[in-house]
């Protein structure tokens, strides 16, 4: 059920008067934009689509369909340790600017350049967050795709491929190229050499079932096998709010790692607060990304992790924050979105912090990472 999507062509597929240009209130601050009101379930899905995603983890579940398949249950992805660190300290490095390529180029000049990564494989995989069919910062920007990827390219590597599974063969609405195609994702990326691939988060086969030892819930967790075998993971998260989690940025962008089936399980345990944030924590100790390059030029504010139900996107935050430490990362991006968001603070997603630090992704304590600030 899982398909590659190559050069095909979408002639047509624009997301049109969606964009919004950036502006700023008469004092110079970032303007918040409301957004219309409409009522997704917070996982992103209608109400609808998330009741029948949730009737068929459940029968997937029971029918025994995601307990491994058979197959045994293997450990997460093992990663390397942390490729940009200085002094035994991990880098973190944020730029502000207008212009996104010029950022991009001087923040990965601070971490010390891509030929870190080279040494892995000369593959790299783009974790994308297109959780819907809503553009930037619902959902990861195609120009931020594309540049990611032309730096890349321009460090050695051979080939870049654009991942995401965020859907179903099994749900009408809820195809797995629907989101990628509304937004015209998949047509920018392609003719700038990229290659996309989307998977069915609900069949079985696309899936290698880990467990690790240092998880205190000890159930498997289904994680792509594309995801599992790569050389090299790049992620590319936005930063947003959430219902359940209350924070999307490095740590939950992950949720889109694994299959349905344990998202809807977590969803549903979504009052317990100390299981969503450890299981969320689990999630991301599944992939293990490199390095995680955050789009910070705009956030989601107050409501999240779509536009619905009194979400604001806040303009002109103007910040790419790089680093290969997910926990210092969310530690940081929560804090800019204190800033602008006075109904969020840090303390909401401690829990998920501690949970990070004892698996080892990272220090959410910013006194032991080696912050970079530049001005582009």
């Amino acid at each position: 059920m899982g398909f590659a999507v190559h050069a095909r062509r979408r002639g047509g597929i624009r997301v049109s008067g969606s964009r919004r240009d950036a502006t700023r209130d008469l004092e110079g601050q970032p303007m918040k934009i409301a957004l219309p009101r409409d009522n997704p379930h917070s996982s992103g899905f209608s109400r609808r689509q998330f009741l029948q995603l949730t009737a068929a983890a459940g029968t997937a579940l029971s029918s025994g369909l995601f307990s491994a398949c058979g197959a045994g249950i293997k450990s997460p992805r093992q990663a390397p340790p942390n490729p940009f660190v200085e002094n035994g300290r991990p880098l973190l490095v944020v730029v502000q600017g207008e212009d996104l390529r010029t950022m991009l180029r001087l923040g990965i000049g601070a971490l010390g350049g891509l030929d870190r990564l080279t040494g892995f494989g000369q593959e790299a995989l783009l974790r994308g967050n297109y959780v819907a069919a809503q553009p930037y910062p619902v959902t990861t920007a195609p120009e931020f795709v594309i540049a990611v990827s032309e730096e890349l390219r321009g460090a050695g590597f051979l080939r870049t491929t654009l991942f995401d599974s965020h859907g179903t063969e099994l749900i009408p609405g809820v195809r797995p190229e629907k989101n990628l195609s509304k937004l015209g994702v998949l047509e920018r990326v392609q003719e700038h050499g990229v290659d996309v691939i989307v998977r069915d988060f609900f069949d079985p086969d696309e899936f290698r079932f880990v467990r690790s030892p240092k998880w205190h819930i000890s159930s498997p967790v289904g994680v792509h096998k594309l995801i599992h075998e790569a050389p090299v993971i790049i992620s590319l998260p936005v930063v947003k709010r959430h219902g359940e989690a209350r924070f999307t940025c490095a740590l939950k962008m992950h949720f889109g790692s694994v299959s349905m089936a344990d998202r809807m399980v977590i969803h549903k345990n979504g009052r317990r607060q100390d299981y969503f944030d450890e299981r969320l924590v689990h999630f991301a100790d599944t992939t293990k990304p490199q390095l995680t390059i955050v789009d910070a030029r705009s956030l989601l504010a107050r409501r999240g992790p779509v536009l619905s139900g009194g979400a604001e996107v806040v303009q002109g935050v103007n910040r790419l924050i790089l680093s290969g430490d997910m926990a210092a990362l969310d530690s940081y991006c929560a804090q800019l979105m204190a800033r602008y968001d006075p109904t969020f603070s840090v303390d909401m997603i401690k829990d998920q912090l501690r949970h990070a630090a004892a698996l080892g992704l990272g220090s959410p304590d910013l006194d032991r990472v080696k912050v970079v600030e530049i001005r582009a």
